[in-house]
């Protein structure tokens, strides 16, 4: 029995190890992802003008601006793919606690049935034991008399 708890005690160990790892990991990749487009952005603001010209400032600040646009619609695309991949592996794990919480449950079901069923078997030879003496105590009344 106590091998069986030790057993279910490391499932629910090795899977709340999974489970921490997993947004732990996802927490680290948004930050490193965040901390790169900070960078690629910064980078396209800070870099210098090729031309003092009031018209190819225009146009190199559309260029910024649509390279910005364009760092901004990739870091959301990967961000929705980290995000939709985080979601069906919390799912998957999900399933899991729910396996081991019915697991858990089982055992304890079947740990109280055996649990009355000792409590109903002691009863009767209790009872029983009871009845025997109450129909010796008759016995004897009856032959005493």
């Amino acid at each position: 029995m106590n091998e069986r708890i030790d057993e279910q005690t490391q499932s629910y160990v090795d899977l709340a190890s999974q489970t921490y790892a997993t947004l732990v990991d996802a927490c680290s990749q948004a930050q490193q992802r965040a901390l790169a487009y900070g960078k690629s952005v910064y980078e396209v603001l800070m870099r210098p003008y090729t031309s003092t010209a009031l018209e190819a400032a225009y146009r190199e600040n559309f260029d910024r601006a649509n390279q910005i646009v364009e760092l901004t619609v990739s870091e959301l695309q990967q961000a929705g793919t980290a995000a939709a991949k985080l979601g069906r592996t919390l799912v998957s794990q999900n399933a899991m606690w729910h396996e081991k919480a019915m697991e858990s449950a089982r055992g304890l079901m079947q740990t109280a049935i055996s649990n009355l069923n000792f409590v109903k078997d002691t009863a009767d030879r209790q009872f029983e034991g009871f009845a025997k003496r109450v129909e010796e105590m008759q016995a004897r009344t009856v032959n005493g008399n």
